[in-house]
């Protein structure tokens, strides 16, 4: 495959993924700042059914940026490689708190565990958007990375 192409996927999965924890992030805030019952189980669920688009995407971004990267080791593709791994940490992590956050609200076991998740889920959730931040703006910064 092409750079130009790799550039393009890497990109694409970039925006996929940054969308999907944006709006994850967001309807879980306003949902619960509702304290509609029923607004916050439908979010979980919809969490729930839209997790397959961060399977895809966020491998998609390490498989293409690896690729991108090949084997330079300059501080900026460093800095990039180390908070993809605290990413994907902090997903694997994410992706638990929401099916246990799911399989609890949907119980109605809307207790101080879940809301200690809840924060957690949060925490974790605005640590990722972060990250990810601090990452497309170094990729910006890339030059060789840019598509022409």
């Amino acid at each position: 495959m092409n750079r130009k192409s790799l550039v393009l996927i890497h990109l694409i999965a970039t925006g996929v993924a940054t969308l999907t924890i944006a709006t994850f992030f967001s309807t879980t805030i306003i949902s619960e700042l509702s304290g509609d019952i029923n607004w916050i189980i439908n979010v979980k669920r919809g969490i729930l059914y839209a997790l397959p688009l961060l399977f895809i995407s966020m491998p998609t971004i390490g498989i293409t940026g690896s690729k991108l990267a090949g084997n330079n080791k300059s501080k900026v593709i460093l800095r990039k490689m180390f908070r993809m791994k605290i990413i994907a940490f902090n997903g694997l992590s994410l992706v638990v708190l929401a099916i246990t956050l799911y399989l609890r609200v949907n119980k109605g076991s809307l207790d101080i565990t879940f809301w200690i998740l809840q924060i957690l889920e949060l925490l974790l959730g605005a640590t990722n958007l972060t990250l990810i931040g601090y990452n497309i703006s170094d990729g910006i910064n890339l030059k060789e990375y840019q598509i022409k």
